[in-house]
C-alpha cells in the first residue's frame, strides 16, 4: 500500500513539473521586477489583437493553450539582461529581432519532438519596462512559418 501511494505521489509530481513552462520559471525567478501580470484564457485572445492581424493572431490563439502577460521593471536594464541569461539557459531560438532606436522586440520559440511548443514574446521601448506575453502552444514549425509569413506579406 504504502509503495502505491508513494508511485502515486511521484506520478502527480512529474506531472506538475511537466506543465511548467519556461516563460513561467522565467517569471518565477524575476517575480519581483513584476509590475503587472494576466493570465488570459485563450478563448478571449482575439481581443487582443488589432483588426489587421487578428486572422493571424487567431490562428495561433486557435493552437494555444495557456496565455500569460507581463510588464516587468527593467531599471538599468537588469531584466533585459536576465531574458538574455536565461534564453541562453533554456535554448530559446530567436524567430525574429526588432529594433527603432531604442524601441525593441523579440520572438522566441522552445521546439520538443519537432513542435513548437512555447513561443515568447518580449518587447520594451524605454529603459524602464518591458512587456512580456507567453504562450504555452502545439504547433508545427510549417505552421508557425506560414503565420509569420502571412504577417511579414501583410507589413
Amino acid at each position: 500500500m504504502k509503495r502505491l501511494i508513494t508511485t502515486i505521489l511521484i506520478c502527480i509530481a512529474f506531472a506538475i513539473n511537466a506543465q511548467n513552462t519556461a516563460y513561467s520559471d522565467f517569471y518565477k525567478a524575476n517575480k519581483d521586477e513584476s509590475q503587472f501580470s494576466m493570465s488570459v484564457p485563450v478563448s478571449l485572445g482575439g481581443f487582443l489583437s488589432d483588426e489587421e492581424e487578428t486572422e493571424e493572431f487567431e490562428e495561433l490563439m486557435k493552437k494555444a493553450e495557456h496565455c500569460k502577460i507581463v510588464i516587468f521593471n527593467n531599471e538599468n536594464n537588469t531584466t533585459e539582461r536576465n531574458f538574455k541569461k536565461f534564453s541562453r539557459k533554456k535554448g530559446l531560438k530567436t524567430l525574429m529581432k526588432v529594433r527603432d532606436g531604442k524601441d525593441k522586440a523579440g520572438i522566441f520559440f522552445i521546439e520538443k519532438d519537432d513542435l513548437v511548443r512555447e513561443i515568447i514574446i518580449r518587447a520594451n521601448s524605454d529603459e524602464e519596462k518591458m512587456v512580456m506575453i507567453g504562450l504555452k502552444i502545439t504547433l508545427t514549425k510549417d505552421e508557425l512559418a506560414s503565420v509569420v509569413t502571412k504577417i511579414s506579406k501583410d507589413q
